[in-house]
């Protein structure tokens, strides 16, 4: 869009009928004004970009966080399971060890 309005800017001032000191200065302002237009969409294309980067790091350590979280709960109900069927194994031998004497 700027390449485009930059183009007919300086096809505009080279078909106008002025002198070339003239048309050179017109060229020289309308560049310094295009090249401030697009520093600024710059600046806010660069500012959305890191907000949504942001958006979406938070988003992402938040869910990971989550994830965390739930892995480590059923990682602990799963040893404490185990520690419970191990316990019990454990009492079930010594029963029919002591049965067996």
């Amino acid at each position: 869009m700027v390449a485009g309005a930059a183009l007919g800017a300086l096809v505009g001032l080279l078909v106008a009928p002025n002198s070339g000191k003239k048309t050179r200065k017109k060229i020289k302002a309308k560049t310094r004004d295009l090249k401030e237009q697009a520093k600024h969409k710059y600046e806010e294309v660069a500012d959305k970009v890191k907000e949504e980067y942001e958006h979406v790091s938070s988003a992402v350590s938040e869910t990971a966080g989550h994830v965390v979280d739930k892995v480590s709960d059923e990682v602990d109900k799963y040893k404490d399971e185990i520690k419970a069927k191990s316990a019990e194994g454990a009492q079930a031998i010594t029963e029919a060890i002591k049965n067996q004497k």
